[in-house]
């Protein structure tokens, strides 16, 4: 049985009551989180939530209009812009996407519009900010390109710095008949960009410059993955000194060794992300650690669930279970900041379920879940 988010969270504070006990005194900071969705199913953009931790509630605080399938977010390193990669066109470039900046209030955590722009590539589908705040990276899926367009104090996005159209193809057709950039990544310390190509089987590895917001090849310009594996998303062990990435095609898993001084990668170790027994369709999409980095997930769609693996500090991974999303096509996930639940957005059961994050790392439904329209991205930001 499955009951409405207000109901459950009110049920789900006995388990809270010991964990809020030392704080209910104290002020609280205030939480949001920002879900992008497909233009589909009734979606109306991109929904806001207010959450208020001490009573585990979700409340809708705002719904920013857009049909242009706003599917991407980011937000910057000092929480006061946050940018949507929107499969759209703006008039006059019908053959390119947009990004748009948007303002966050840092009272209410509301969003403003402050600018649309072109993203100089066709169907992008990633976003991500440099940790200087100064750049944003924009990762397009069709004409396999990623570009980098700097951001100025107010929000306002110029002109490429940077706009790097790869070439080649993989093994597995027609999924790899052509460059499909997916995703680039900033390394933490901002030195280093790794640009996740599902297209050619390669991450590729560039120096990054901040003054200028140029892009070179890296000593190691780029790291194979197996044949037919298609790399997709990529994220960091918190430390840095470990970087994960989910494989959609082969739907797997792998943990790189990064070299601080070089940014190269030496693979460590790849897993399947899926369970033995399960033979029907999958891709894998969305990866991410534990905020303590003792755990890693990815999410699997097809089999809809994610798949959970316990880190040494070696970067090692073991596998600790699989945990169905309860919805279907598990596009995109977030584990809470502070490490007690997990939202994952079902894009094709319009819901973010929500789940309790354990101490052994792995997830237990908690039946809450809040009703978002063909959820494709998961974003927090807390205000003080």
């Amino acid at each position: 049985m499955r009951f409405p988010i207000i109901f459950i969270f009110a049920v789900m504070q006995f388990f809270f009551s010991d964990l809020f006990a030392s704080t209910k005194n104290l002020e609280h900071p205030r939480e949001l989180f920002y879900i992008g969705t497909f233009s589909e199913n009734g979606s109306l953009g991109i929904y806001v939530y207010d959450y208020d931790r001490k009573n585990h509630r979700y409340d809708l605080l705002q719904t920013i209009i857009s049909k242009e399938s706003p599917s991407f977010l980011d937000v910057s390193p000092d929480g006061r812009f946050l940018f949507s990669a929107n499969r759209g066109s703006l008039d006059g470039e019908e053959s390119w996407g947009s990004i748009t900046s948007f303002a966050i209030d840092r009272s209410s955590g509301k969003l403003s519009i402050v600018q649309n722009q072109y993203s100089f590539g066709d169907s992008p589908c990633h976003v991500s900010v440099h940790p200087s705040g100064k750049y944003i990276f924009v990762s397009h899926y069709i004409s396999g390109n990623f570009v980098v367009l700097p951001v100025d104090r107010e929000g306002k996005i110029g002109a490429p710095t940077a706009n790097i159209q790869l070439e080649g193809k993989g093994t597995i057709m027609p999924r790899q008949e052509k460059p499909h950039t997916h995703a680039a990544v900033p390394s933490p310390d901002g030195r280093y960009l790794y640009v996740s190509d599902l297209g050619l089987d390669k991450i590729l590895i560039y120096k990054f410059d901040d003054k200028t917001g140029g892009v070179l090849p890296a000593e190691q310009p780029f790291i194979r993955t197996m044949p037919g594996a298609g790399p997709r998303h990529f994220t960091f062990h918190p430390g840095g000194a470990i970087a994960f990435s989910a494989e959609e095609i082969s739907s797997s898993i792998c943990s790189y060794e990064v070299n601080p001084e070089t940014g190269g990668l030496i693979l460590i170790q790849r897993l399947p992300a899926l369970p033995p027994a399960f033979f029907g369709d999958n891709t894998s999409a969305d990866i991410h650690t534990s905020p303590d980095g003792k755990y890693v997930y990815i999410s699997n769609r097809g089999y809809n669930g994610l798949g959970m693996f316990k880190v040494s500090g070696k970067g090692k991974m073991k596998n600790i279970g699989y945990m169905p999303t309860i919805g279907r096509r598990p596009r995109s996930f977030l584990p809470d900041p502070k490490g007690v639940f997990m939202l994952v957005g079902n894009r094709d059961s319009n819901e973010v379920n929500i789940f309790l994050m354990e101490k052994d790392g792995t997830l237990t439904d908690t039946s809450g879940y809040l009703s978002v329209p063909s959820p494709v991205c998961i974003k927090y930001l807390e205000i003080n």
